[in-house]
């Protein structure tokens, strides 16, 4: 089988597009289960699958050999999973900039395109990370998320610069996004 895959391949690479068909059904299932073992729903397992081998199609002139098919299908795919969960963790970071009401309404949009459990893992990583921030920063970006305080008003509040406080939200969303997606790469890889 692994033989009339790889000429199956070198035929697609060669033009012949009905080879594709082919290689499509062996490694859609294959595609399928590999990314529902890290996002848990089939419909986004299914989708990540099938856009993977869109994209494949679209980017045949980026392969070079049958041979090394297979492993640009799976980094693509491992790659595509990554890249939804750094626009996840996007996502819920940009929420903590609006108020709560309205970051209420966008976290439930938002968290219903990804599977529940890693939307609530997420959160659960974001908590911890904010706990984790040094007193000061801490301090900052709950008076910026919870209490909606501008930089202006923290600053007087704090007897601090604006500018200080500005250095300080950057600093505690950019070790958020860190602690976020050393989390979800430690599940994917």
């Amino acid at each position: 089988m692994k033989m009339d895959i790889q000429n199956q391949i070198n035929c697609w690479l060669q033009n012949d597009e009905k080879a594709f068909e082919k290689v499509f059904h062996y490694y859609y299932p294959r595609l399928f289960r590999y990314a529902l073992r890290y996002i848990k729903d089939e419909f986004w397992a299914e989708e990540l699958a099938m856009d993977v081998l869109a994209r494949i199609w679209e980017k045949k002139s980026a392969i070079t050999a049958a041979e090394t098919f297979e492993n640009y299908l799976f980094t693509a795919t491992r790659n595509h999973l990554v890249n939804r969960w750094q626009r996840k963790i996007d996502g819920l970071l940009s929420l903590e900039t609006l108020p709560a009401g309205v970051a209420d309404s966008k976290s439930k949009d938002a968290s219903s395109q990804y599977d529940p459990v890693l939307s609530k893992e997420l959160e659960t990583v974001y908590h911890n990370s904010v706990s984790e921030l040094p007193p000061q920063r801490r301090l900052i970006f709950l008076l910026h998320r919870n209490e909606h305080l501008s930089y202006k008003e923290i600053a007087r509040k704090l007897d601090i610069s604006p500018k200080t406080v500005e250095n300080h939200i950057g600093a505690a969303l950019k070790q958020l996004r860190v602690a976020m997606l050393q989390y979800l790469t430690s599940i994917i890889l």
